[in-house]
């Protein structure tokens, strides 16, 4: 995967700025309650452009390997400061998939995935 500082963006690659997670057991559980998990592999997500889209949250990867599950904050950081959109992300799962992720699991990711 290439790494670049700045957001850029070409026919096969995204960029992006989420709340989410990136630890493989959260993402595994998330996944599986979003239906996107099962028998020990992700199932029917097509990252090859960067970004799929779930139930309620995104996955953020390559090629059907996520890296991260989050929600898209571009757009609210005008209106919301970090500790709450982690708490939204947080509550956002509880209520969709009844999973108790910890805030310290909770984090910003921002950059490009795909190729």
């Amino acid at each position: 995967m290439k790494v670049r500082s700045g957001f850029v963006s070409n026919s096969s690659s995204s960029s992006f700025i989420i709340i989410g997670v990136s630890d493989d057991t959260l993402m595994e559980q998330i996944a599986v309650e979003d239906g996107k998990f099962s028998d020990g592999e992700y199932k029917n997500i097509e990252c090859g452009y960067g970004v799929d889209s779930g139930k309620v949250i995104n996955y953020y990867g390559y090629w059907g390997e996520p890296q991260y599950i989050g929600i898209d904050i571009a757009k609210k950081l005008e209106n919301q400061i970090l500790p709450e959109l982690r708490k939204e992300f947080k509550d956002k799962i509880k209520k969709e998939f009844n999973l108790n992720i910890p805030l310290s699991k909770i984090k910003l990711y921002y950059g490009e995935v795909g190729e």
